[in-house]
């Protein structure tokens, strides 16, 4: 462990786990490395140092930040930032990488709430010295301790713990600095277990395996043409309106380049095997940190749910019973989906086994990377208000066939929702829409998603935009053309142009699976995105097995296909 001291002996001042028997001097004597030696004994800014060691420049990317208790804090840090029982602070897990994607250095911030906002410290775009210096603060750097510590994926790795304090004596964060063992050697004299904790930290719960619950209520708020009566209506719903909305707003953000959303479809059959839940629940955390990652933007994650083809139709000879435990059953089934712990275990797995798939490359190290990165991501400590994680929130779509509405029926004046969704999705490349999809669609106020077919014209998407976004809500329509042999990415410019001649704001989100090259119908997708100056809102992945006899998930498939879209994203 290691002390540094300043004459006058600055408050707060302490030792940060370890033995506290060595000077600084001491302990950063125990590297072999002269770089490591010069990076830890440092007190500037560590970035631009890092930056020479690699020879590029490096961004910031946040992997959680929670706002939380002082009280929460181990007693050692809460001292140095000298904080008292009510306040509040930021913690904050971050990483430095390059335009490889090569991360540098994890790092774990607490920021005194108040002044971290006053200085700026608290926006997750702008590495802390970064933003000081922009913004003129003056500060300087005590470090309080140098030694060794795990990386990620368990190697061992340099570490340096520091404080910051304001210009006028005021500490306003406390940072422990990680430094990746391939660029920064780790090579230390022999160390003890207790060397190597650095107690900083404050104490997370476990996270348990939760198990879908059969007991929740909800249900589906509309009425069905295939039934003698209400689909469900006794029920109470599945989903709040606010869900709805808030999905909209974030696919407004998608729609607008300030966002990217990842649509998961659902296998044709085992559409209440909530024993594949996990699976899927794991690919989409995984497509979502692969590409929040990669383009530091925030990923909106919607996963397809079949569960309504056995709870909406329910058959006439069915009694209240046997469709009450139907619907309980579905109910189980959107509960695991959205407040189950993350199966990050599992994510990990998933990310490296699809990386075991390429040869040595910048993609395979960041597929395991961000392996490596998703416990710092998912883990949050008791009673934190998250403010941004890289785990996004799971949200749900449905088709909207299995709850047909009748064509006839009168538009109804007042506003309403599909209460068993948040997204409805209407179309795929088998079946064409009709008439009664649309005029369900229309009448609530869900954001819509659309798959065009094939055969869909410029035309069509006019007639889609003016019927149902009629008051041009962002957020309200995404479009999803379906790529494939009748169909290649020359005709989107056309059909984007459709959307902008009615002046409606559209999300355009990008289905290669059926294409022949998927990878080239990507590149091709994202190309015409940007001559078109049209920003690519999203990608959509199916989740089905290449065929009957295979009856798993083809995450890897998937993920290659994440994979093109960040690399065709990077080159535009």
């Amino acid at each position: 462990m290691t002390i540094t001291r300043s004459d006058p002996e600055p408050p707060g001042d302490f030792p940060v786990g370890g033995s506290g028997s060595r000077t600084a001097t001491q302990q950063i004597a125990q590297f072999g490395h002269p770089v490591t030696r010069m990076l830890l004994a440092s007190d500037g800014f560590t970035q631009p140092r890092l930056e020479a060691i690699l020879g590029t420049d490096l961004q910031i990317r946040v992997l959680r930040q929670d706002e939380l208790a002082a009280e929460q804090l181990p007693p050692a840090v809460a001292e140095a930032l000298r904080l008292a029982g009510p306040d509040r602070v930021i913690v904050r897990r971050s990483c430095l990488i390059n335009a490889d994607m090569v991360t540098a250095s994890v790092n774990y911030v607490v920021a005194v709430s108040g002044p971290a906002a006053a200085a700026g410290a608290d926006d997750v775009h702008v590495p802390i010295g970064r933003g000081l210096i922009s913004r003129g603060v003056s500060q300087r750097r005590h470090v309080l301790r140098a030694g060794l510590t795990r990386w990620p994926d368990g190697r061992l790795c340099a570490a340096k713990a520091y404080v910051i304090m304001l210009g006028d004596q005021r500490p306003l964060c406390y940072i422990r600095e990680v430094f990746n063992p391939s660029v920064v050697p780790p090579e230390h004299a022999p160390i003890s277990d207790e060397d190597l904790s650095w107690a900083d930290e404050p104490e997370y719960p476990r996270s348990r395996a939760t198990e879908p619950s059969t007991a929740g209520p909800s249900g589906c708020d509309t009425e069905s043409p295939h039934t003698d009566g209400p689909c469900s209506r006794a029920l109470p719903e599945l989903i709040h309106p606010r869900e709805c909305d808030s999905l909209t707003a974030d696919l407004a953000a998608a729609a607008r380049g300030r966002a990217f959303a990842v649509h998961l479809g659902a296998r044709a059959h085992g559409a209440l095997d909530i024993a594949a839940l996990p699976a899927r629940r794991a690919l989409a955390i995984s497509a979502a940190a692969v590409l929040n990652h990669g383009l530091d933007l925030p990923i909106v994650t919607i996963g397809q749910l079949r569960y309504d083809s056995e709870t909406c139709r329910i058959p006439t000879d069915f009694d209240t019973m046997a469709a009450d435990r139907k619907y309980r059953w579905a109910a189980a089934q959107l509960e695991y989906w959205r407040l189950a712990n993350p199966p990050i275990a599992l994510c990990a797995q998933m990310l490296r086994g699809a990386a075991d798939r390429y040869p040595p490359s910048v993609v395979r190290d960041l597929l395991v990377e961000v392996a490596s990165m998703l416990p710092i991501a998912a883990s949050a400590p008791s009673g934190s208000r998250e403010l941004y994680s890289s785990i996004a929130p799971l949200h749900i779509s449905r088709t909207v066939r299995s709850c047909e509405a009748d064509a006839t029926r009168p538009q109804q004046p007042r506003q309403e929702w599909d209460r068993s969704t948040q997204l409805l999705w209407i179309g795929d490349r088998s079946h064409e829409f009709t008439s009664q999809h649309l005029s369900f669609a229309a009448q609530v106020r869900n954001p819509l998603a659309v798959t065009l077919a094939p055969t869909a014209t410029p035309d069509d998407v006019e007639f889609l935009c003016r019927y149902l976004n009629p008051t041009r809500r962002p957020g309200r329509l995404t479009l999803i053309p379906a790529l494939s042999g009748t169909r290649t990415a020359a005709a989107l410019p056309a059909l984007f142009e459709a959307a902008t001649r009615c002046a409606t704001p559209v999300g355009w989100m990008c289905d290669p699976m059926h294409a022949d090259d998927p990878a080239a119908a990507i590149h091709a997708y994202v190309n015409a995105c940007r001559t078109t100056g049209t920003a690519p809102a999203g990608l959509h992945v199916d989740t089905e097995p290449r065929s009957h006899l295979d009856t798993g998930l083809d995450a890897g498939r998937a993920l290659h296909c994440v994979i093109t879209t960040l690399s065709a994203m990077w080159a535009s």
